[in-house]
């Protein structure tokens, strides 16, 4: 009986490296793969979270972001933001390893910005304003900084 739990241990770990290994390599390409399109890659400002207008007490400073190919960077209006961007294809990007700093802000409305930015699946862009969304819908309108 213990031969037979050893065994089945043995084998579940290396079934268990195998599947993560191929899991990160089929990751690492497609983050090649796809870079950001041109037309995404500038500074946008937030004028929009969540369907409503923001205003000057929603943030101290309005929040933006900062895209290229690969990449972006930022700021919540308080504390700077930084992470890697991915595209499966035309209308999709995601924002991915999102880090921020934390320093106390007076913005009510940062933790939401940081949360629908993670959860991002979608874009659109037009009349030079990007539109963000994910599974539910429109999250975040922005425009040309």
């Amino acid at each position: 009986m213990k031969r037979i739990l050893m065994l089945f241990i043995a084998v579940s770990l290396a079934y268990s490296c195998k599947s993560t290994k191929e899991a990160s390599t089929e990751t690492g390409t497609a983050a090649v793969e796809k870079s950001i399109e041109k037309k995404l890659q500038q500074t946008w400002i937030l004028e929009n979270l969540n369907g409503k207008v923001l205003t000057e007490k929603d943030f101290s400073k309005f929040p933006k972001i900062d895209m290229t190919s690969s990449a972006f960077s930022g700021s919540t209006g308080c504390n700077a933001i930084k992470g890697n961007l991915l595209s499966k294809g035309a209308g999709q990007i995601q924002f991915l390893n999102l880090t921020s700093e934390t320093k106390k802000c007076d913005s009510k409305k940062e933790a939401e910005f940081l949360q629908l930015l993670r959860t991002t699946s979608g874009y659109s862009i037009e009349n030079n304003k990007l539109y963000l969304s994910n599974q539910f819908g429109l999250t975040m309108s922005f425009k040309k900084g």
